[in-house]
């Protein structure tokens, strides 16, 4: 009897643990999808931008949304594949500038984000237009 309860209790206890590990696995999947990492985006991103409401994390899950929505869109022909390559070049451009920009201390910091949200806002208007097949990129 006693070598039964023992045995319920380690498969309660392995039972315990797995559930355990799944749950940590899925949190790191959704940290990762919170900050937006898909090869559009800088690697070096902090962490806490994934919760963070300072003008540079928002900006980059605005790029980060912008760059899931370019992937999930259909290849297409040549000229739209070169198009939407472009567009995954800005965001990541913007994205790198977003995080040299944040590392920078004081107001300066605040004049270099100002200068990237309008940057920001017209690679959503590029990848709205891409969606629709209108995209114009600047050479």
């Amino acid at each position: 009897m006693g070598t039964v309860i023992v045995v319920v209790l380690v498969l309660v206890l392995l039972g315990v643990v797995a559930f355990a590990v799944a749950l940590a696995g899925k949190g790191k999947r959704r940290a990762k999808e919170a900050l937006g990492l898909t090869p559009a985006l800088a690697t070096n991103v902090p962490r806490e931008w994934a919760g963070q409401h300072s003008p540079e994390a928002k900006m980059h899950r605005r790029l980060a949304a912008a760059a899931k929505s370019v992937a999930g869109q259909p290849f297409g022909d040549a000229s739209e594949i070169e198009k939407r390559v472009a567009v995954e070049q800005q965001i990541l451009q913007l994205d790198e500038q977003l995080v040299a920009a944040a590392a920078v201390p004081g107001s300066r910091r605040a004049e270099l984000l100002a200068e990237l949200e309008p940057l920001v806002s017209a690679v959503e208007s590029s990848v709205a237009d891409l969606a629709s097949g209108q995209v114009q990129l600047d050479d």
